[in-house]
């Protein structure tokens, strides 16, 4: 071995290669040709890169055009039922070979109509099938054209949600996705591509992700490339600024997502506070209006979700040591809690939960600002609640500090698993877990939250060293 040899390069992994397919429509078609449609002159794109085939079938036409645009199909699928291919599969390979397409690449799939969920299935099965034959395989991605030019009825429909469905599941990128529009009498026929009414599944996605999680990403992603557009479109040297409200929204709505996906009450309040502190919902809703029009609504919801968040005003540096304990964020982390729980992340709704009792103690014991997150006092005040909690009990117990004590043990017993991933002897059970967070221990902290009483645990002392434990 030749120890001066130098070293491998290193090997860098390649880009996935675009495999390109395209499904043409059929139907019966009732013009006096071979293939059944009239002949027209299909355009593609606009000004100078604009081409124009002459065809009668537009299917034939997009795949020629796909394949002077770099992007010729690998396979070809035409998608009728098999009396149309039976009639017009010899015409429609005639004028393929006229348009110099490869005909070898075409195959044909039968074709219903999707009257049933069942029907649905059995159509999305060898669509499946056929992509993966044919366009998804190791350093391989499918991108997937359909003409909707010729399908029948509900096809254009069921064609689009399943490849949706697709797209979702990693197997295909959208391609060209269109029809031509043919009017009877012109010369030209448009194909006009509609791709970009696919987008509208994302705004769907991201929406119902902010709603049901409380998951921001999706539509920041979104919203901010357009609100940075709309900036820069705005912008007239020596003209006022364009607005910026719309972007703070979505910085704070960045910024207090990651930190809700991290299970952080006090950063979520800061980082809404840093952004929305001198907001108002007005000015959100005139700077959307101007910047992103379509989309006022969803500025105002985002708005009105995070700002019942955000943290109370402090001085620049050290923010959180000036944080004041109050009722407000008493009810500012209970609210977080709830959210957690809807958004199915029970560990982080069970650790908050667990600090928000915590937190109640040493506001009953008036907190200073900044006091109550230092880890001495916190730690005196879980040992207290150990000590309400240990058997035998320290004193006889009011009815009230017996709920307290019953509530710290549930939510250690439900949080401790979680907050150690589950490295125990016992197996972590977690069926019913939002049923307890919902029906027990949420509603059994609102009942002692106005109690300041039960929360002062006075006369119940610290657990001895070894005993409680978080």
């Amino acid at each position: 071995m030749n120890q001066h040899s130098s070293p491998s390069p290193a090997v860098t992994e390649a880009p996935p290669q675009l495999v390109h397919l395209l499904v043409v429509n059929l139907g019966s078609g009732r013009a006096a040709t071979p293939t059944g449609y009239e002949e027209t002159t299909y355009t593609f794109g606009d000004g100078p890169s604009a081409r124009s085939y002459r065809a009668t079938v537009a299917g034939l036409a997009l795949w020629r055009w796909l394949q002077d645009t770099d992007r010729p199909p690998t396979r070809v699928l035409f998608a009728c039922t098999p009396s149309a291919w039976k009639e017009k599969a010899g015409a429609v390979a005639d004028e393929a070979r006229h348009l110099a397409l490869g005909w070898e690449h075409a195959e044909q799939r039968d074709l219903e109509i999707p009257r049933s969920q069942e029907q649905v299935w059995a159509m999305l099965q060898p669509l499946e099938e056929w992509i993966k034959q044919h366009g998804v395989g190791a350093g391989h991605k499918a991108v997937l054209h359909f003409d909707l030019t010729n399908a029948y009825r509900a096809i254009p429909i069921a064609q689009t949600w399943m490849a949706l469905y697709l797209q979702r599941r990693g197997l295909v990128t959208p391609g060209v996705w269109g029809y031509g529009a043919f009017e009877p009498g012109k010369q030209e026929t448009p194909f006009l591509d509609l791709a970009h009414l696919l987008s509208l599944a994302d705004w769907a996605e991201a929406v119902a992700s902010f709603r049901d999680r409380f998951d921001t990403a999706g539509l920041t992603r979104l919203l901010e490339p357009l609100e940075r557009s709309a900036r820069r479109s705005a912008a007239v040297p020596g003209g006022p600024k364009p607005r910026n409200e719309l972007r703070a929204l979505l910085r704070a709505a960045h910024d207090a997502g990651e930190a809700f996906r991290a299970g952080l009450p006090l950063e979520v309040g800061l980082e809404v506070q840093t952004h929305l502190g001198k907001l108002s919902a007005a000015a959100v809703r005139d700077a959307a209006a101007e910047l992103a029009p379509p989309h006022v609504l969803l500025a105002e919801e985002l708005f009105q979700s995070l700002q019942p968040l955000a943290a109370p005003a402090t001085a620049k540096g050290d923010r959180k040591r000036q944080l004041p304990l109050d009722r407000a964020e008493i009810r500012r982390q209970l609210h977080l809690v709830e959210r957690w729980v809807r958004a199915g992340m029970f560990d982080a709704a069970l650790r908050a939960l667990r600090e928000l009792m915590v937190t109640r103690v040493l506001l009953a014991w008036g907190s200073k600002p900044g006091e109550w997150l230092r880890q001495q006092r916190r730690t005196s005040a879980e040992g207290r609640l150990h000590g309400l909690a240990s058997r035998p009990a320290p004193r006889p117990l009011s009815p009230s500090e017996a709920r307290l004590a019953k509530l710290w043990n549930h939510v250690r017993e439900r949080r401790n698993p979680l907050a150690h991933a589950g490295m125990e002897e016992n197996e972590v059970k977690l069926p019913g877990t939002r049923q307890a967070l919902e029906e027990d221990l949420l509603p059994a902290f609102r009942a002692l939250d106005s109690d300041d009483e039960v929360w002062r645990l006075e006369g119940i002392p610290e657990p001895r060293e070894g005993e409680g434990g978080r």
